[in-house]
């Protein structure tokens, strides 16, 4: 059975944390729409940790969300790095700058919680996100798509936002159809996705005996770690390379996470204290995972009616913390192009869409394609992948002042951050000005 729409209607695929901030600013901007996610349940996955840069928590200020993540998350201020025998490297202050500049804090968060907060905050949640709803083929025409889902049901819609991760079954038709309409059926371009490291992310109860508020980074040869330790619960990632890097996409076992864990028992995640004894207290069952940690870039953001955004389209590394955070403000970018068509008084037409398709490209290309490649280098650059970069890391960046080299490289960038510009708000100003407000607001 076919859902149809007389209306313009928005078909987001994917309901992690940037398809659920895309449904609140369709909702912001009253556009009706539809989030499929083929998972059974929208909150899950305990076990990961994020990071919410001020530009993030400014998103989350216009929808009025910030003061329940600023009860559960841990305001972060200062990193220490460390080698992975404890030997302190550097510590400086890397947040609390940025909050002096821009009043809104840095906090490590839990990536489950930012679900919950997003999902319990949307309006009609319960009709306007379908769980189970496992995209199989979509289909274009002049004016919408037909989205046919596993179980045989079909939701139709003027357009689809391919946000469902890096192996976005979204794009993989995406690039089918492209293929299609240029002659070239039986030529498959290259896989965009690259792994050249897995990781081991989990939670386990804080420690007590562990500064909160620092992000503590390890460093050594193919193997890197972070962690935060936080109000509750400590959040935990290792990023260890491969031997060969793949585009092969893998299910890692219990036995492979137990396997790995047993190499990384004598790695200091915090200066004093090993993984092994942060691994003794945790759930291993529920709150810790084995994956492929992939890297990618597309050059395609967009074709006729569908369109992709976050790690679907722009896949990093979680070392430089920016994957969520440049997610969510390609779709404050995307769904500014989708309520400007509208407000318009035009309607969702082939030749409005292809418009703000390429104008979102190509606002947000080169800053996202710059991000990647930062996160890039800087994950090669912790886990001492060459011997210029161990000796760089080892005896220059101790040397260097950091605090004052990342103002220099984030600032900018946060400043030129984007927001909803038809939902005013008052947003919070430090000392650095936000270049980007709500129109018609000074």
């Amino acid at each position: 059975m076919a859902v149809k729409s007389t209306k313009p209607r928005v078909i987001v695929a994917g309901g992690g944390p940037v398809g659920l901030y895309t449904a609140h600013a369709l909702a912001k901007a009253n556009i009706d729409y539809v989030v499929l996610e083929q998972n059974p349940e929208i909150i899950r996955l305990r076990g990961a940790g994020i990071v919410l840069l001020p530009n993030t928590m400014r998103l989350l200020d216009q929808l009025g969300l910030c003061k329940p993540v600023e009860e559960l998350g841990t305001e972060i201020n200062s990193k220490v790095n460390s080698m992975q025998d404890g030997r302190l490297l550097t510590q400086f202050r890397l947040f609390e700058p940025l909050q002096e500049a821009f009043a809104y804090p840095t906090y490590g968060f839990s990536r489950r919680d930012l679900i919950r907060i997003l999902y319990e905050a949307l309006p009609e949640r319960e009709s306007r996100i379908k769980t189970k709803a496992r995209i199989v083929d979509i289909e274009t025409h002049d004016s919408g798509v037909r989205v046919r889902l596993e179980d045989g049901s079909i939701e139709e819609g003027s357009l689809i936002i391919g946000v469902d991760g890096v192996h976005s079954k979204t794009r993989e038709i995406m690039r089918k159809l492209i293929r299609e309409s240029s002659g070239s059926k039986g030529e498959e371009d290259a896989y965009p996705m690259l792994a050249s490291y897995k990781g081991v992310f989990g939670r386990a109860p804080c420690r007590p005996d562990v500064t909160k508020g620092t992000f503590y980074e390890s460093h050594g040869t193919g193997l890197g770690s972070q962690v935060i330790n936080g109000k509750e619960f400590l959040y935990y990632a290792f990023f260890i390379q491969l031997p060969t890097p793949t585009t092969a996409r893998r299910r890692f076992t219990r036995q492979d996470l137990e396997e790995e864990v047993k190499k990384l028992s004598d790695v200091h995640l915090f200066p004093t204290v090993k993984f092994k004894d942060i691994w003794s207290t945790c759930d291993p069952e529920n709150d810790a995972a084995l994956v492929h940690i992939e890297e990618g870039f597309v050059e395609k953001w967009h074709h006729g009616r569908i369109v992709l955004l976050g790690d679907a389209v722009h896949k990093m590394t979680p070392v430089n913390g920016n994957g969520l955070n440049t997610g969510l403000q390609s779709a404050a970018v995307l769904v500014n192009q989708l309520h400007g068509i509208l407000s318009s008084g035009s309607d969702f037409t082939n030749e409005a869409l292809e418009k703000a398709f390429s104008t979102y490209q190509a606002t947000q290309e080169e800053s996202c394609r710059k991000t990647c490649d930062e996160g890039q280098m800087l994950t090669r650059l912790i886990t001492w992948t060459t011997w210029t970069g161990w000796f760089f890391d080892r005896f220059i960046v101790p040397w260097m002042n950091l605090e004052e080299a990342a103002k220099k490289q984030i600032q900018p960038k946060l400043a030129d951050a984007h927001v909803l510009d038809f939902v005013p708000f008052e947003s919070r100003v430090g000392e650095i000005p936000w270049n980007r407000m709500p129109k018609g607001q000074a």
